[in-house]
């Protein structure tokens, strides 16, 4: 519930109050944006595995963060573009993140299903057993009457 509140606030906050970026601002941008990407995608994958913890997700976040802008920084200054290492790595990065979640939770759901499907026919074997006790126990009781009846 948090986490949508959160976003609905971050999008009306982008939309009401102005901002101008210049174009030489455009490729730091892009690269805190890309870093916070990677870092959202490495703390859901820690959450599938059970290990997520706010206080690494924030450090990483500033810090994948403050790097790419570090990088993209020094090439600048270098005159080197770093700023597409800098993506290339991040996306890289993410892409692996985003195929292990995905990898993840088509096994958790796949599992899920077969532990239904394996209980479901349990029940089913259960009740089998259930309906040829019942019926052994009616014919011992027809047979018990019928001797009754002939003595």
């Amino acid at each position: 519930m948090f986490f949508i509140v959160a976003v609905l606030v971050g999008i009306l906050l982008g939309i009401l109050i102005p901002y101008d970026l210049s174009p030489s601002m455009l490729s730091y941008i892009a690269v805190a944006l890309i870093a916070a990407l990677d870092s959202v995608l490495g703390g859901l994958l820690a959450n599938i595995h059970k290990r997520f913890n706010i206080n690494v997700f924030i450090i990483g976040l500033v810090s994948n963060a403050i790097l790419g802008i570090f990088l993209t920084f020094i090439g600048n200054i270098l005159g080197i573009s770093l700023s597409f290492a800098v993506i290339i790595v991040f996306g890289v990065r993410m892409f692996n993140n985003m195929a292990t979640i995905r990898r993840l939770t088509f096994d958790i759901y796949f599992e899920k299903k077969a532990k239904e499907r394996e209980r479901a026919n349990r029940l089913r074997i259960e009740e089998a057993k259930n309906e040829e006790t019942e019926n052994y126990d009616e014919e011992a009781i027809d047979e018990t009457n019928e001797n009754d009846e002939e003595e």
